[in-house]
């Protein structure tokens, strides 16, 4: 088993394992009215808090988890997944649960905890879809502080547990789970509130130029403050905060130059909410916090045939490859760059320049205004049977990673081959 799939592994085990404990540990009938419906409730609600538990543990960001998982960006799909699987899980309880009015600490804190997660759940979730889009409008800066509220309503549901007359404490084997769970989870939410910050990687810079490239993209320029700065993999990504108000949250972005450079070049384009305040209002001489590095997009890992696909600002990975690039031995590396427009081009000069002193290099500019758009069925055209034993990078668009992976898979290329990271931590 590859060490990237271990962490999603893990994941369905844990499930398993809870659901292995009840059917052999099945809580004794006490005779109490509806007692079925009350062990069924309490089953899901008991799988519920260990998905929470995962949701809470993945969102500490702990960089010895990421290898588990094939990097941060799928890290925290894990979390999200975990999270609307929980949720669905907790409605199933609330629904079958039969309701008695006889707890009054711990009724009420189940309902609170119920009403506060399923707010947080449309929050996260909401924007993903597009009937409630247009309701569902929070902000980043809005939404992540909202989303620290998750693990004290996690908490709320714990005195729930403890107040209410379960069956489940009954059986020690799945009461025990639920309440390490309960522990595991709360510890996690503690200390990504409390200590993450003081335990993650966080380094301090100074804005040092800021380069504007065309109206919606800049490349801004990081001086360390003192000697020491990050140490990072080309291809890798950080998260920015600049000291300045309306720009102090975490924002992830792909490092553009070498682990060498002396200097730390991020280049970012103006696409939501928090990267145009940036754009408007970072300035040389700002203060700044980077946190990192995450990622695992290398494309040293792969094998001697190689396509990589960047879409728009998605070129700043395979910038930093270029950037770091001494020789590329025996292998044979085709560069699809696709932007919509020729203004959104970016240092196309310096690409052609690394490939004219790499033969194995050979790079394509797809301007999609005048050659449209490019297609998995140009790729195979173009290099045929190929394609199929390559290893294909990319980034760009979600929609366009969604595509080309879909098309590669159509066309013979293995899952493991296929590789790409995503900043939809949202």
């Amino acid at each position: 088993m590859r060490r990237t799939r271990v962490g999603a592994v893990a994941v369905v085990g844990i499930v398993v394992v809870n659901v292995v404990a009840w059917a052999l540990f099945w809580p004794a009938d006490d005779g109490r009215p509806n007692f079925l419906r009350q062990a069924v409730a309490e089953f899901a609600a008991s799988t519920a808090v260990l998905l929470f538990a995962v949701a809470l543990v993945l969102a500490t960001r702990a960089s010895w988890i990421e290898p588990f998982f094939g990097g941060l960006d799928r890290m925290y799909r894990a979390h999200r997944r975990a999270a609307v699987a929980g949720f669905v899980l907790l409605v199933a309880h609330v629904t079958v649960v039969p309701w008695l009015l006889d707890s009054p600490g711990g009724t009420p804190s189940g309902l609170i905890a119920f009403a506060g997660i399923s707010v947080l759940v449309l929050l996260s979730v909401g924007p993903r879809l597009p009937l409630a889009r247009r309701i569902v409008t929070l902000n980043y800066r809005s939404w992540r502080h909202s989303h620290w509220l998750v693990g004290l309503f996690f908490a709320i549901s714990l005195a729930h547990a403890l107040l209410v007359d379960q069956v489940v404490v009954t059986s020690p084997v799945p009461f025990t789970l639920l309440l390490a769970a309960y522990v595991v989870g709360v510890v996690a939410y503690l200390y990504t509130v409390l200590l993450a910050r003081l335990v993650r990687p966080r380094y301090r810079y100074v804005v040092d130029e800021v380069r504007r490239l065309n109206p919606r993209t800049l490349e801004i320029s990081l001086r360390p403050h003192r000697a020491r700065r990050l140490a990072f993999t080309s291809g890798q990504f950080v998260f920015l905060q600049i000291r300045r108000s309306g720009l102090r949250e975490p924002h992830p972005f792909t490092v553009s130059s070498a682990p060498a450079e002396e200097r730390l070049r991020l280049t970012v384009k103006a696409v939501g909410d928090y990267t145009a305040r940036l754009h408007e209002r970072v300035e040389t001489g700002h203060r700044a916090t980077v946190e990192g590095s995450y990622g695992m997009l290398d494309y040293r890992r792969g094998g001697p045939r190689q396509i990589w696909i960047a879409g728009g600002i998605g070129i700043t990975p395979f910038l930093s490859w270029l950037r770091d690039l001494d020789q590329l031995d025996d292998r044979r590396i085709d560069l699809y760059y696709t932007v919509r427009q020729p203004a959104e081009v970016l240092f196309w000069d310096e690409v052609r320049e690394v490939a004219a002193r790499n033969p194995g290099l050979r790079i394509h500019l797809n301007v999609s205004a005048e050659a449209g758009s490019l297609t998995v069925a140009r790729l195979v055209a173009e290099h045929g049977a190929a394609v199929a034993v390559a290893d294909v990078f990319m980034c760009g668009p979600v929609p366009m990673i969604r595509t080309f992976e879909r098309g590669l898979r159509q066309h013979g290329v293995p899952a493991a081959r296929i590789h790409f990271e995503e900043f939809s931590f949202r």
